[in-house]
């Protein structure tokens, strides 16, 4: 098994909510706002609690893919490849989550930083690949990334990838990224790379973190790509050695911590923190309760959408539980905590309300 592969097992473990479930909490939000759904506190006295599967409400973490909506980064006076930023807003011009994109995009635009390494470009067999520019909030880290070709075949797929020979380093560390290749209008492939603080052995990123992008493979695909594709040489992929360095210094200028410290029932808002690409709640959930959804809300009722998320093993019978939700600025954000076994498509059994007050 490669370190990509594994990588991607280790994550999603225990993490990975079943579409049916997940599809009636996004069901429950919509109904509950048009008034068609009655959400109701669960009597503590009459407490079930069954084993099913940890879902503690944390999305499935991708770690490779092209659905990166969710994690914006800037690049500007990029010479000769042009604005990526203005490219990667054309490329999600047409998706869902288009609004999301230029709201989070607009929260980072001032903090990344353009990358002046000399090392942040690289060529071969007729594919140039240039990162531009890169920031790090202390909880992520992101990057834009550019490809051009010469290769006409290669030039005509909607998709670059690099499969399993991609190989990334955070100060020598090998640890995972996002990152596949759109192609842009003018001919171009772009997107942004993204690495999670808890994908690193010590679960932080440094003041200023060295990163090592390697790569053998460039693959062209297209929107539904098949399992079954054969990959040809000069066709569909393009091997070469491509190699890149860059440093991106840790800016936690702008961020806002809230120790919370509210609960209910066991259930507990422990911090929020806000960056200015995202926000973050943690809460911790009693191990007792494995099979829960949150329903999570701001100050005026509107849902926030979770689009990542981490949780650790049970310890002293609690999980830890890490949300993230695109940058809010609201001042307080409701908890309701949903016992999907006792649940039915007709009423929500809520087992747990929090409201964290953020001043």
């Amino acid at each position: 098994m490669s370190f990509d592969e594994k990588m991607k097992k280790d994550l999603k473990k225990d993490l990975e909510i079943p579409e049916v479930v997940e599809q009636k909490i996004q069901n429950a939000y919509k109904e509950i706002g048009q008034g068609k759904v009655r959400v109701k506190k669960q009597d503590n006295g009459k407490q079930k609690s069954r084993k099913v599967w940890v879902a503690a409400a944390v999305a499935v973490i991708a770690v490779s893919g092209s659905g990166l909506y969710a994690n914006p980064v800037l690049a500007k006076n990029i010479p000769v490849i042009g604005n990526v930023f203005a490219k990667m807003q054309e490329n999600r011009a047409k998706d869902l989550y288009a609004g999301k994109d230029k709201t989070a995009y607009g929260m980072i635009e001032d903090n990344s930083v353009n990358v002046q390494n000399p090392g942040a470009e690289a060529e071969d067999n007729g594919v140039t690949v240039t990162v531009s520019d890169a920031y790090c909030d202390g909880y992520e880290m992101y990057c834009t990334m550019t490809a051009v070709t010469d290769n006409e075949q290669i030039n005509q797929k909607k998709y670059l990838s690099f499969e399993n020979s991609l190989r990334v380093q955070v100060d020598g560390e090998e640890c995972g990224v996002e990152l596949t290749l759109e192609k842009a209008e003018d001919g171009s492939f772009v997107e942004l790379g993204h690495i999670n603080a808890d994908w690193l052995k010590k679960k932080k990123f440094s003041d200023q973190s060295t990163v090592d992008v390697q790569f053998t493979k460039v693959y062209g695909r297209e929107e539904n790509e098949l399992s079954t594709t054969k990959y040809e040489e000069g066709k569909n992929l393009l091997s070469g050695e491509w190699s890149l360095e860059f440093t991106v210094d840790k800016d936690t200028s702008k961020t806002q911590t809230y120790e919370v410290n509210a609960e209910d029932n066991g259930f507990k808002v422990s911090k929020v923190v806000k960056v200015p690409a995202s926000t973050y709640l943690q809460l911790e959930v009693p191990e007792a309760y494995e099979n829960v959804q949150m329903i999570i809300t701001d100050a005026d009722g509107n849902a926030l959408q979770k689009f990542g998320g981490s949780s650790t093993d049970p310890e002293n019978g609690m999980y830890q539980i890490k949300m993230q939700f695109e940058q809010t600025d609201t001042d307080q954000i409701h908890v309701q905590v949903v016992d999907m076994n006792q649940s039915t498509n007709e009423e929500l059994k809520v087992v747990a309300e929090i409201t964290a007050s953020l001043n």
